[in-house]
């Protein structure tokens, strides 16, 4: 079940997307970039290879081909590209790195905001779309920028219903978005697939419209959709590889089966079966990054119903009880047993709006000391406090949940577990009918969930589901997500965490999980911990093997 919040609300709050959020069955430093720009431009980072030394006679690049997998319904929903196809035909404006915030080029070359709802970006010179059937390659400019906004919006795009006003192109290299609000993930969803400039005509090999990246469809060879590289290209910006293949398979497991056996370079894996799998395969990389979701444990301060007690709420809302119950809990602990690390209110995926881990670890709030525990429990009268805990009855959420009512058990709290099926759970833990739950949120794709999910309005603005509220955090949430410079956003982001952990949350959070990759030891620059921006801009520095994979031609 997926709780839904209204995007339009968001954005007139001066916020980023409020995204989908699901209970799940289941950084280190500050932000690399560089200060913001009093002149409101934003440093747009340029990728390319690295040159070879000057003293190194130039040599031709050895053929490399990359197979990766695709199951056919993800092919299907992708026009046949599959998902990593469809980031390397298509050129997007900018691309982001969330790891630090980081705004790149991909199709622009400067961006500036001369006005707090106007974006002005200006284009790279000589940019031209894949050739098409006639081996005829079209310029790719402004005005096709123009005209793509307009056919987004009628594709009911939210960028382009919800964000942006207008689009005007002044030259063939000069745009100039107009914003309806401040939107604070402006340059994140101009980075996704759906804001993909594409233009006129059609691949012959596959059924999509011509792009302009770093990779074309070229042909398919049994169940493999064939990428060669976009020859229009200039030396600096070709990719490594000489090929890039998707072989589309009808299953999940199928996947997991062809990369064990040798066919597939890279695998990211959906669970752990998955990674099971792979295991069997000799010389393999496995690359980790932090899943976007969280556990943690939220404390009801709202008034009670059928699952609280009128006393433990009372007590929770002291704030030397709320302090004492994150002083009980180990995240380290935790963090190890579901196999983790530990999390801020903004989750590790966003590396640049997150917390860095080594101040998250030093904070007053996240030590383990169960007797300042105790002790804080004493001075507030509560030594022995009765909390009952629900949770998901399910086998990947059982044994977190009874180390954290042993965890409190330890600390002078009498917990009890109340184990519910999953789906009676979320129903009453989206309800507020709770005392203290023990939960994962899943589907956090946007670092501004982290942020709301502590207002007082709460994700869907119109009440938080453990009644937490502090205006001045709400200000700094505001303020926060009405920052269109992401330099700015993420050291706003960073204060309002500070703020909130310094005023004890009612919402604890704990951990992130992780998810994993497995690569051929053949594999270099694939970088997992990038999300999509490794598929993306980053798909120009992919190493693979230096023969084509499984035996088949390049």
């Amino acid at each position: 079940m997926t709780a839904r919040y209204s995007r339009r609300r968001a954005l007139g709050l001066g916020a980023g997307l409020v995204g989908a959020v699901l209970l799940g069955c289941t950084g280190e430093d500050e932000p690399t970039g560089p200060a913001a720009d009093p002149s409101g431009r934003i440093r747009v980072r340029t990728w390319a290879a690295p040159t070879p030394e000057a003293t190194a006679p130039a040599s031709p690049r050895p053929p490399m081909t990359l197979t990766l997998g695709a199951t056919a319904e993800e092919a299907a929903a992708t026009g046949g590209l599959g998902r990593v196809g469809r980031f390397v035909t298509y050129s997007r404006l900018v691309g982001f790195d969330p790891r630090n915030a980081s705004v790149y080029g991909d199709l622009a070359r400067e961006v500036e905001l001369p006005e707090p709802l106007t974006v002005r970006i200006t284009l790279r010179d000589r940019v031209h779309f894949h050739p098409n059937a006639d081996g005829v390659a079209n310029p790719l400019t402004a005005h096709d920028v123009v005209a793509e906004v307009s056919h987004r919006r009628g594709d009911g795009v939210f960028l382009f219903t919800d964000v942006i006003e207008s689009a005007e192109a002044s030259s063939d290299t000069d745009l100039v978005l107009r914003l309806r609000a401040p939107f604070s993930l402006l340059f994140e969803f101009l980075a996704r697939p759906d804001a993909a400039i594409r233009g006129r005509g059609r691949y012959t090999s596959v059924d999509a419209s011509l792009g302009s990246g770093p990779f074309m469809p070229l042909r398919r060879e049994e169940t493999d959709l064939v990428f060669g590289v976009n020859p229009l290209l200039e030396d600096a910006a070709r990719p490594r590889l000489s090929n890039l293949r998707v072989r589309t398979l009808d299953q999940p497991a199928d996947l997991d089966s062809e990369f064990a056996q040798g066919g597939l370079d890279v695998r990211e894996h959906p669970d752990a079966q998955s990674r099971q799998a792979a295991s069997a395969r000799t010389a393999r990389i496995e690359a980790s990054r932090p899943r976007q979701r969280m556990r943690g444990l939220a404390l009801s301060l709202l008034a009670p119903r059928d699952q609280a007690s009128q006393a433990t709420v009372e007590a929770f809302r002291d704030t030397r009880v709320r302090r004492a119950l994150s002083l009980a809990l180990d995240r380290a602990g935790l963090s190890a047993l579901d196999g983790g690390v530990v999390s801020g209110p903004v989750g590790p995926a966003f590396g640049g709006d997150a917390l860095p881990r080594a101040e998250l670890e030093s904070h007053p709030l996240y030590q383990h000391n169960a007797q300042g525990a105790l002790a804080l429990l004493r001075a507030a009268g509560q030594d022995g406090l009765a909390v009952r805990i629900a949770h998901a009855d399910t086998a990947q959420m059982l044994p977190s949940a009874r180390a954290v009512a042993d965890q409190l058990a330890a600390a002078g709290f009498t917990p009890r577990l109340v184990a519910r099926p999953q789906a009676e759970f979320q129903a009453a833990f989206l309800a507020g009918d709770f005392e203290a739950a023990f939960f994962e949120l899943d589907r956090l794709t946007t670092p501004d969930i982290g942020l709301r999910l502590h207002t007082t309005g709460g994700l869907d603005g119109q009440r938080s589901p453990w009644g937490y509220s502090n205006p001045v955090y709400d200000a700094a949430v505001r303020e926060t997500l009405s920052e269109i410079d992401p330099v700015l956003r993420t050291r706003r982001s960073r204060e309002a965490q500070r703020l909130l952990l310094d005023d004890v949350p009612a919402m604890l959070p704990i951990s992130a999980p992780l998810e994993y990759a497995s690569m051929s030891g053949d594999v270099a620059g694939y970088e997992f911990d990038a999300y999509d921006f490794n598929a993306g801009v980053l798909s120009r520095q992919w190493e693979g093997p230096r023969a084509p994979s499984a035996g088949r031609a390049g």
